[in-house]
């Protein structure tokens, strides 16, 4: 029975279509990304790259207009605006101060060696020192081929977006249907022959 009044009281209140840009307080920049959320029903809007949003709300609803870096807004929708509602919200930002953080405690780089050699190392980490030992590393470069060098692997990076730019816009064209791959190709079976 509470649940039929609580649907009764909600049918009762009229469809407000809440639009809106987002603004920055102290400035005439919008804000993108910004949410726009009734907690009573979990549902919501998130602002467009521009700021501006627009959803269906019931008249009375309690919105939380929230965003990173910005304080949160709390407003009810007006039941007094008829079937739609055009506002201009403004975010004051918050600012967080975080505690001060020392990068280097060493005054000198002699201490800084010492604290270095003096620190005590854990199995795993023994095992992957022990692991990469120059011999080690000597056996993988002599072993690794030499297209799997990070210049290769870009290259093949590089010749992907390529591709993908040359041919996103259209199809591909047939390689038997190019004379030059072609000219490719009888000059690869020349050479094979002289061999």
């Amino acid at each position: 029975m509470c649940f039929a009044t609580q649907e009764a009281k909600a049918q009762d209140r009229p469809i407000v279509q809440v639009s809106g840009l987002i603004m920055n307080a102290d400035s005439t920049q919008s804000i993108p990304g910004v949410h726009i959320f009734n907690p009573a029903s979990g549902r919501g809007d998130i602002s467009d790259y521009k700021g501006w949003f627009s959803r269906a709300f019931l008249a009375g609803d309690s919105l939380v207009v929230s965003a990173i870096g910005f304080k949160n807004l709390r407003l009810i929708v007006p039941d007094d605006v008829g079937d739609h509602w055009t506002v201009i919200f403004s975010m004051e930002e918050e600012i967080t101060q975080l505690d001060d953080v020392e990068v280097n405690p060493f005054p000198t780089e002699e201490l800084f060696k010492e604290a270095i050699l003096a620190m005590n190392l854990t199995n795993d980490q023994e095992n992957i020192i022990n692991n990469f030992s120059p011999e080690v590393i000597q056996e993988l470069i002599r072993t690794t081929p030499l297209t799997a060098s990070p210049s290769s692997n870009y290259r093949y990076m590089l010749n992907q977006q390529y591709d993908n730019l040359r041919y996103g816009a259209g199809p591909r064209s047939n390689p038997l249907l190019n004379p030059f791959a072609w000219g490719q190709f009888i000059k690869s079976l020349k050479k094979k022959k002289k061999r």
